[in-house]
């Protein structure tokens, strides 16, 4: 977490990010996130998502990685149609239950190990959790506006003794990944708003990468817990990927690497603080 004088000031601390507004606005002139956490990967091209398949022959690579955890949360339980939101705050909540006695009352959170955190599976305790958030965001089948994912959180929160700090990962309207990058290493989680999304899993062998991705254009919340930075030499020149470790929220791929320019627009990042 951030020194305490980095914190914020209050419970109430004014949301700092860049308001989210798209073309499937709704509520207020918010952008809805919807989805429903029980996406089936073995329904390989379907009108909501396809699989595909993207390989990077190299000569030379380089690799910078940071994780938070060796496990982070990745929980997905769905009390109901449309609650990739309030499971994005369920996996910010559980990730700071290991530093915040009592925030989620009845659950043991993780281990810790020689080399890591590794966080507890999802139990009953994390679906009541999730129940919570779910009335506190006020979320329907029509999904989430960014505003009430925020005020669910801080209302949660509020209710168990605790503060929420935000800080925002966009510059004049665009994700800026040293930002991101920056909060990450500061022991802070992003949450990530996108239109389009991608779920990725990397095979890494000699002069090779293959990321295999499930990919949907709906909208969607989750949340990143490490980053990862793939640098090539190629025959053609040079090239960089980008990548998030991220908490999916969906049940048959609850986590993954989310690359931040394959398929996905990032309406907003904000890095969350809870203490």
């Amino acid at each position: 977490m951030l020194p305490s004088s980095t914190k914020g000031s209050s419970c109430l601390l004014p949301f700092v990010g860049s308001p989210g507004l798209g073309a499937s606005a709704g509520r207020d002139g918010n952008r809805f996130f919807r989805f429903n956490a029980s996406l089936r990967a073995e329904n390989k091209a379907s009108a909501l998502h396809a699989t595909e398949i993207v390989r990077r022959d190299y000569l030379v690579k380089e690799k910078e990685q940071y994780d938070l955890a060796v496990r982070p949360p990745t929980y997905t339980f769905s009390p109901a149609l449309s609650a990739c939101a309030p499971i994005a705050a369920s996996n910010l909540v559980g990730f700071y239950g290991r530093y915040e006695q009592d925030l989620i009352p009845n659950h043991s959170c993780g281990t810790l190990l020689d080399n890591g955190y590794i966080y507890s599976i999802q139990d009953e305790a994390i679906a009541a959790l999730t129940r919570q958030l779910y009335d506190y965001m006020g979320t329907d089948e029509t999904g989430t506006t960014e505003a009430e994912f925020l005020c669910g959180l801080r209302t949660y929160c509020r209710a168990r003794g605790r503060c929420v700090s935000i800080f925002s990962c966009m510059s004049s309207g665009v994700f800026d990944f040293s930002k991101a990058k920056m909060y990450i290493e500061s022991n802070l989680p992003i949450v990530f708003f996108v239109s389009g999304y991608n779920i990725g899993y990397m095979s890494e062998k000699k002069h090779r990468d293959s990321v295999g991705y499930i990919i949907s254009p709906a909208n969607h919340v989750m949340v990143g817990f490490g980053y990862s930075v793939h640098s090539y030499v190629t025959a053609r020149g040079s090239a960089a990927d980008y990548y998030f470790t991220v908490a999916s929220g969906i049940e048959s791929n609850p986590s993954g690497i989310y690359n931040i320019n394959y398929k996905t627009t990032i309406i907003d990042a904000l890095a969350v603080n809870i203490y």
